[in-house]
């Protein structure tokens, strides 16, 4: 289960920024994921309760947002919706095609009970 370690991860990552900026008590945390990104959400959040149980972030909540697929195909450079990593276009029928997004974790801002992002 990556998903705990990734949750630590966006966990340090939280705690960086709010030192940085000062924050006191952290919210809210919101987080973009691929859909291809290899990622279980569900998972993902209960990774993060365990990962912050116990510490200043324990009720801090995780807001996930899902990013499509988007891939684009080498040859014609139709963009599209690829069913998943291996895929063929649909407009010239070619297998060199690219993931464009999909794939990506960030984590995207804090909320805070200070009204500081």
């Amino acid at each position: 289960m990556h998903e705990l370690g990734i949750a630590m991860r966006i966990a340090e990552i939280t705690a960086e920024v709010a030192k940085r900026e000062g924050v006191r008590k952290v919210t809210e945390v919101n987080v973009d994921i691929g859909v291809l990104a290899g990622i279980v959400p569900d998972l993902l959040e209960s990774s993060f309760e365990m990962a912050t149980k116990d510490t200043w972030l324990e009720k801090t909540r995780l807001n996930i947002h899902l990013i499509p697929a988007t891939a684009m195909c080498l040859m014609c450079k139709k963009q599209f919706a690829p069913d998943g990593f291996l895929t063929v276009c649909p407009g010239c029928n070619a297998f060199e095609c690219e993931i464009v997004r999909g794939k990506e974790l960030s984590v995207k801002s804090l909320l805070s009970e200070d009204s500081r992002e």
